[in-house]
Formats: C-alpha cells, structure tokens, sequence
C-alpha cells in the first residue's frame, strides 16, 4: 500500500501522529524542502523578520537565542542561523533530527530530539524567542499546558505562532479549539503585539507576535 503523507498526520478527521514513520517513508512531506528551494515561503519570512524585529529591540549584546519547537527539516533555524541568531531546533521524530544534522550540519550540535511537553528542556535552553511553525495541529490536547508553562516563564520571552488554517466548514479536526485568528487568540490569551492572515498559492495562515510579560 503506497501511503501519501497525511496518512501519518492526519486523516479522515482523526489524529494519527505517526511522525517517526512518515519521515522514515516521506522524504519531503509537505514539499517544504522543494517549496523554499525557488523562494523562502511567506510564512517563513515572515517568521525571520519577526525575529529581526525583536533582535533590534531588544538591542543586546549577546546574540539572539531562538528556539523552533516542532522543527521538522529546520529550515527557520537554518535561516536564523545565517542571520547570526544562536538557533536551538527540536522535534518528536528521531529520524528528522537525524536526517537535519546531515542536512544542515552548521547547526546540527543545536538540534535535539524531544516530546513537545518536555518543558525542562526548553527551559535549559532559556531561549529569547520560541517559535511555533505549522505544530498546534499536532499538539492540541497538550497546548493548553505549554501555554500555562509560557505563562509562568520569569524573564520577558516571545511567542511566535504560525498555522495553516482552513474553512470552518471544511476543517474536521481541531476546530473545537480554533478555527481562525480571533479564535486562536482568544485560545492563548496572551499580550499579543501583532497578528493577522497571510495567503500564499492555496494556503492560509495566521500569525501572530506575542510575549508572557507586559
């Protein structure tokens, strides 16, 4: 049986989260490897900047430190990286953290393999800005805890979120949480600096910039 990729994410409605097995069959799910090969999805870039923007006013010496959750082939942290970010990437799958450290090997010491609700981990590696990218999907029963945890974080740290969204109508999974950006705001209840849509090909997303502190 020849399995396409959602086979392994999400099918049918339901949620199968077999993440190991698709990036050991798939070798690039999503295309987002062939995809940011022409030009750096919008989504992406929009990520960096934000970065950028954060860099600039927080005006520090050191360098910026970043951590991207539910990394995938790290391509943000690669970008990051080259920006002269200090980047950290994890993810649940072994086998895509072993196939990013031979694909982007200047980075490679900083990605780890890691359950999304190890927030010890995140922790340690105390990052300035922590982004997610196209995850919330895949880690909705557990969401509502990393937002406490983000919540209770002592020093001033940055939220970036990014997600495909789809119809109301059309979308089975999920939507009980949110559904578009004023349901997904009301569901973080953050300090929210900036937010809205950005549309690509046949692609949706919402975004937004938040920190834990006023």
């Amino acid at each position: 049986m020849n399995m396409k990729y959602q086979d392994y994410v999400i099918k049918d409605g339901r949620f199968v989260g077999k993440f190991d097995s698709m990036f050991l069959k798939c070798k690039d799910p999503w295309r987002l490897l062939e995809k940011n090969k022409k030009s750096t999805m919008i989504n992406y870039r929009i990520i960096i900047e934000l970065c950028k923007h954060i860099r600039e006013k927080l005006n520090k010496k050191r360098k910026i430190k970043t951590l991207e959750i539910g990394c995938g082939f790290p391509q943000i942290s690669q970008r990051l990286f080259e920006s002269n970010f200090s980047v950290f990437g994890t993810d649940i799958s072994e086998n895509v953290i072993k196939k990013s450290k031979k694909k982007f090997p200047k980075i490679k010491k900083n990605l780890f393999v890691n359950k999304f609700s190890n927030f010890a981990f995140y922790k340690k590696i105390n990052a300035d800005i922590i982004i997610l990218s196209d995850l919330s999907w895949y880690v909705l029963p557990e969401l509502k805890t990393f937002v406490r945890w983000y919540k209770k974080i002592k020093k001033k740290t940055f939220l970036i979120h990014s997600l495909a969204v789809y119809d109301k109508n059309k979308q089975k999974y999920g939507k009980s949480y949110f559904y578009d950006l004023k349901s997904c705001k009301k569901f973080f209840k953050l300090n929210f600096l900036s937010s809205g849509y950005v549309e690509h090909a046949d692609e949706k997303h919402i975004f937004f910039l938040a920190t834990n502190k006023k």
